[in-house]
């Protein structure tokens, strides 16, 4: 900035009467002309081609505007002539700025231009920095520009230059949350959003749909070439919101190429719905990479996740129903080509804060999720899978024993600080157990023979210590546990990878992305997946993926 002084015609809206009417305010900002002279005022003021709504104000410049939701207004407004807006667009050539609980509200739709930039305030409990997309409510955020150049839509915390704050700044803001009313198994059969407080958003926080109503095909937009970074501040009851939250999201929407960046929760959570998803990255997340609530039956492919080495849940929490976990429909997700990367095998308990990848992947309360094709890779502890089996009707075993559930092709390499070419399932399944350790279940013992002898039967390797399923992994030794986190990895399919892969037995409940890519590696990277990382993706531009 100079220190000339010119006079720029700024939009602004307040309410009044319950109802958002237009204003005008001028602000004195610092600038200066074209030709680095004094503006003198004659030349027509520039205009924001997006307003700021409610009672916001541009901070730090005209470049900057902060964004709130005042009397359950969302993004629209009133304009000058009366007429309610509900069609916003957010510009590229600002910074967004979202100051608490931003709705988009249902009927309205927000689109996001290729390159902006959205940076929650800092903020906790209810007055935590989030923007919910509810039922009815429409975003089309798409990062790919029409000539087909990449300029990805980023979702951060203030002071982020776009280079990202470091892995391990966490919990700056809350995150995004997509909600519909596709189907979910809980009842009654809508739900409030995980840790939002009532008096926040009333029924705006709200997914699924009243008597049952669902729609399947359910539409919230286009989510695609997004990064979102350092989520995860607390709520109330000591509830954070995940990276990205999808409630009741349906088939009809397109959620792909999305990054969730050091979360200090979740990278990912579903809470039923029937979207499927393509290109997901989860990276750094403090708790689970990839969380499975209330029924979700969406297929996916390309997915990534990667720990930290001090601060990490599971790689995979898949559970069924919450409320009843009897609920119907079973989660019946479906995830081929994923490659996940863990915390390392020599870290110990003491070192890792959270679930520590105890276990690695965990199925239960009727969960459903087949994975094919997938790596499974330096997991901390000596057992890698759990399939849950209890004495009774609602576990995730009984699921596997109906055919519901399936994993087919996968391969587990350095899972836990014994693994050696000696390794077998036998040595990754974990069993059940009741508060004292005993192994509980109506399979007993039995249950690790069984599935160790399911996975060997259904082209699941066990890998030799010679054989890394991906081209390089390097971690620094010191840098935090003892064998250091993950400094950069190359994620190119290696040895038994290369090839091996086979279409899952069933894909795609209709709606897009319903279709199964077609390749020969397993894991997520090879030819036929493009994923053009460097161009959008914050784990490519920190040198992390090399």
């Amino acid at each position: 900035m100079h220190s000339s002084t010119t006079m720029t015609a700024i939009r602004r809206f307040g309410a009044q009467a319950g109802l958002l009417v237009l204003t005008l305010a001028l602000f004195l900002v610092t600038g200066c002309d074209s030709n680095g002279g004094m503006d003198d005022g004659n030349d027509p003021p520039p205009e924001f081609s997006v307003a700021a709504y409610d009672t916001t104000a541009v901070d730090g410049g005209p470049d900057e505007i902060t964004v709130s939701d005042v009397n359950e207004g969302g993004i629209g407004y009133v304009d000058a002539n009366g007429n309610e807006v509900t069609d916003i667009t957010w510009t590229n050539d600002f910074v967004y700025k979202l100051d608490n609980f931003v709705f988009v509200n249902d009927g309205q739709t927000l689109t996001i231009e290729p390159g902006t930039v959205i940076q929650g305030l800092p903020g906790n409990g209810g007055d935590a920095a989030a923007l919910i997309v509810t039922r009815g409510g429409t975003i089309q955020a798409d990062g790919e520009r029409d000539d087909g150049t990449i300029d990805p839509i980023i979702f951060t915390a203030e002071g982020d230059d776009g280079s990202g704050l470091g892995r391990d700044v966490k919990g700056r803001w809350g995150g995004v949350i997509l909600l519909g009313d596709a189907p979910i198994n809980s009842q009654p059969p809508t739900t409030q959003i995980e840790g939002i407080p009532d008096e926040v958003g009333g029924d705006r926080i709200r997914y699924g749909a009243e008597n049952g109503d669902f729609d399947p095909n359910h539409n919230v937009g286009t989510f695609r070439y997004v990064s979102i970074r350092h989520t995860g501040t607390q709520l109330q009851g000591g509830d954070e919101i995940q990276g990205l939250t999808l409630g009741g999201v349906g088939n009809g929407s397109t959620i792909e190429y999305v990054e969730s960046y050091a979360s200090d929760d979740d990278g990912f959570e579903w809470f039923g719905g029937t979207v499927n998803t393509k290109y997901l990255i989860s990276a750094f997340a403090s708790d689970d990479s990839f969380d499975i609530d209330e029924g979700w039956t969406g297929s996916n492919q390309f997915w990534l996740a990667v720990h930290g080495a001090d601060n990490a849940g599971r790689i995979g929490e898949h559970d069924g129903g919450t409320d009843p976990e009897s609920g119907e429909p079973f989660a019946t997700s479906v995830v081929s080509n994923a490659t996940y990367i863990g915390i390392g095998p020599g870290v110990s308990t003491d070192a890792v804060s959270g679930d520590g990848e105890n276990p690695f992947l965990m199925q239960r309360d009727n969960n459903a999720t087949s994975y094919y094709n997938t790596i499974f890779m330096d997991g901390r502890t000596n057992a890698g899978l759990q399939i849950e089996d209890l004495d009774g009707s609602e576990d995730a075993a009984n699921r596997w024993d109906n055919g519901d559930l399936t994993h087919q092709d996968n391969l587990w390499f350095n899972i836990g600080p014994d693994f050696s070419d000696a390794t077998e399932f036998e040595d990754l399944i974990q069993l059940t157990t009741d508060d004292n350790g005993t192994v509980s279940g109506d399979r007993g013992e039995a249950m690790r023979t069984n599935l160790a002898e399911y996975l060997r039967t259904n082209g699941n390797e066990v890998l030799n210590t010679d054989q890394s399923p991906i081209a390089s992994i390097t971690r620094a030794e010191g840098a935090r546990g003892p064998d250091g986190a993950v400094q950069s990895f190359d994620p190119t399919p290696a040895g038994p990878a290369t090839s091996g892969a086979n279409a899952p037995d069933a894909f795609g409940n209709g709606g897009v992305n319903s279709n199964w890519t077609p390749v020969s590696f397993r894991g997520a990277f090879g030819s036929g997946a493009e994923w053009a990382l460097a161009d959008w993706a914050l784990i490519a531009q920190d040198g992390t993926i090399q």
